[in-house]
């Protein structure tokens, strides 16, 4: 980290998922209005999509192809999918 970026505090809600890229009313994930002209905003993208945000967004990514198959295809599909993300997890 340089000296100006330890300079310049982040805004609140730097890396938070769900204030940064909440879901719409459609259900998909939207990046919020006032953060288009942030100067941090890819850094900020990053961060809240990493981590915990990691596991929440591949989550939303199972469950949207669960429902494309359904029934028992999609219910598997989607375990899969986590069991996966799981074991990346772990590593």
């Amino acid at each position: 980290m340089n000296e100006q970026e330890s300079e310049t505090p982040r805004p609140e809600c730097f890396g938070v998922l769900e204030k940064v890229f909440p879901r719409s009313r459609q259900g998909m994930r939207e990046v919020q209005e006032q953060c288009w002209n942030c100067g941090e905003r890819v850094e900020c993208l990053r961060t809240a999509a990493s981590g915990q945000g990691q596991r929440t967004l591949a989550e939303d990514r199972a469950s949207r192809d669960s429902a494309v198959l359904g029934g028992v295809a999609g219910f598997l599909n989607r375990w899969s999918r986590l069991k996966s993300e799981a074991k990346k997890d772990r590593r």
